[in-house]
């Protein structure tokens, strides 16, 4: 782990996500499965568009999730 890098407490549904990462300049922000089915999100639009991961590949993500509350740093989003 870079002990150097930046990360907040996030949360989401009342559930606290240490230690995530920061990345102020990102497009696109990624969930994953576990932490989706974790968290009780079991709800998303179908997507049509891809990503391209940091090796170039596409991936088409499993879904789009709108109007999902959440506290960072404190702050609501």
């Amino acid at each position: 782990m870079d002990k150097q890098s930046p990360s907040i407490k996030v949360v989401i549904r009342g559930q606290e996500i240490s230690h995530s990462i920061v990345n102020g300049g990102s497009g696109v922000n990624v969930i994953n499965k576990m932490t989706c089915d974790r968290l009780g999100i079991t709800c998303w639009e179908d997507c049509m568009f891809f990503i391209r991961m940091a090796d170039t590949s596409p991936v088409r993500p499993l879904g789009l999730i709108q109007q999902l509350e959440l506290s960072i740093g404190g702050h609501m989003f």
